[in-house]
């Protein structure tokens, strides 16, 4: 089998044969774009060696919101060239594109017709991108309501100061004065409420675009967390042109456990293209529930903290066993001389029927293996001595290793010394 491998330059010679076109890459350096910051479109066009691009015009075909597939939000859009960064650019702020996920759509023209031969653009490209921004919130309003007759009720609790306004507003006829808090969302709030199971929780809102549409994030939810770390979280749905919830407390209280008290109210809104995605704190509430019943769940056990069992351990206090009652000085004493009386015995014995001295060897070789063989049976007794004063078994052990090879081996040339020695007087 015979393989051929082309260089750059052998594409380039063989143009005229037409047998291989060199595909232009087109990329977008960077798929996040910010009208905050002012972004330009940009596109870089190379070969697929990674060498400049012929010259070449890029045209934005169509460009689609992931929000309306069906109508183009810009069309047929020359992109400029910059020969110093060899770039191809647009001005996102005059294409008047709003934030969110687009798909834009472009085509690559060459200049000179002789290149259509050498370069493969591919046709149209597809390349998705976000365009972020800030997300105006407007509108901000929490309040409690009757279950009957859909009021707004004034609150028994101050205040901080923390940008929250109180307004008054003109209530109909047949409903009770209606007074609203308007929620300052650009930072964390402070407002104190109260209500019990038969009233509504009511919070609502509006996002609006740099270019004033409405904006659906992917995330926008409201956290309930009482003080026993116990959270709901309940997800706000857009409802003519805002972000609205009422939480009825009457038909919550079984998914509240019936528990009384004090919940932290915790907003949060957060999409990809959302610049100012934000947590807000907005105070608390104070909610009278009634008793639970017999058969009522119970709150679910807090999740332990993973990081818990990096902390300081619990002490661990050891209690050590009480040692076992001994038995009285004078048993120990009477055993002891019991047991030091064959010893006694010995010496005794010794005295009465005398030292014999002569087989001990007159040679000094054998003198001295004589006296270090017994030397070694002194040192093993003192070592038996010892092993019941001081000594453990462990110790004892390890000494009489090297004790009994050596009494093995002195002992083994002063017997064998005698035994030839007795051979010879019998021999004689």
């Amino acid at each position: 089998m015979t393989l051929f491998c082309f260089s750059h330059s052998n594409i380039l010679l063989l143009d005229n044969m037409i047998l291989v076109s060199i595909p232009l890459i087109l990329s977008l350096p960077a798929t996040v774009l910010s009208l905050t910051s002012k972004d330009q479109l940009k596109v870089e066009v190379t070969t697929v060696f990674g060498s400049a691009a012929p010259p070449l015009t890029v045209n934005l075909v169509q460009a689609y919101s992931s929000d309306s597939k069906d109508v183009p939000a810009v069309e047929n859009k020359e992109l400029q060239f910059d020969a110093e960064n060899v770039v191809h650019y647009l001005d996102i702020a005059a294409l008047k594109l709003d934030v969110g996920k687009y798909t834009f759509v472009f085509e690559v023209t060459l200049h000179d017709p002789d290149n259509v031969n050498i370069y493969a653009t591919g046709g149209q490209n597809s390349i998705r991108a976000f365009i972020t921004g800030l997300i105006k919130v407007d509108k901000a309003e929490i309040g409690i309501l009757d279950s009957d007759a859909g009021s707004v009720e004034s609150y028994k609790s101050k205040l901080s100061t923390s940008g929250i306004k109180a307004v008054d507003f003109p209530a109909s006829s047949n409903t009770s004065p209606l007074m609203r808090k308007i929620l300052d969302l650009s930072k964390d709030n402070s407002v104190s409420l109260s209500a019990n199971h038969l009233q509504k929780l009511r919070l609502s809102f509006v996002l609006t675009t740099p270019l004033g549409h409405t904006f659906k994030p992917h995330q926008v939810f409201l956290k309930l967390r009482h003080e026993t770390k116990v959270e709901h979280i309940f997800i706000l749905e857009s409802s003519a042109r805002q972000y609205k919830i009422v939480l009825d407390f009457l038909g919550l209280v079984g998914k509240f456990y019936y528990l009384s008290g004090k919940y932290e109210l915790e907003l949060t809104v957060g999409d990809a293209a959302m610049e100012n995605s934000f947590i807000r704190a907005l105070g608390h509430i104070e909610l009278d529930l009634p008793e639970p019943p017999e058969k009522a769940a119970r709150p679910p056990p807090l999740a332990a903290d993973p990081l818990s069992k990096f902390g300081p351990k619990q002490e661990i206090s050891h209690i050590f066993r009480a040692p076992e009652k001994r038995p009285p000085k004078e048993l120990s004493l009477a055993f002891l001389g019991l047991t030091l009386l064959p010893f006694f015995g010995f010496l005794f014995g010794l005295t009465k029927l005398g030292v014999n001295l002569k087989s001990f060897p007159s040679s000094p070789v054998p003198a001295a293996f004589s006296i270090l063989f017994h030397a070694g049976i002194a040192a093993v007794l003192l070592l038996y001595v010892l092993f019941w004063l001081k000594l453990d078994l462990f110790t004892t052990l390890k000494i009489l290793g090297f004790l009994g090879p050596f009494l093995v081996f002195v002992g083994h040339r002063t017997l064998s010394y005698l035994a030839s020695t007795s051979t010879k007087q019998k021999a004689a």
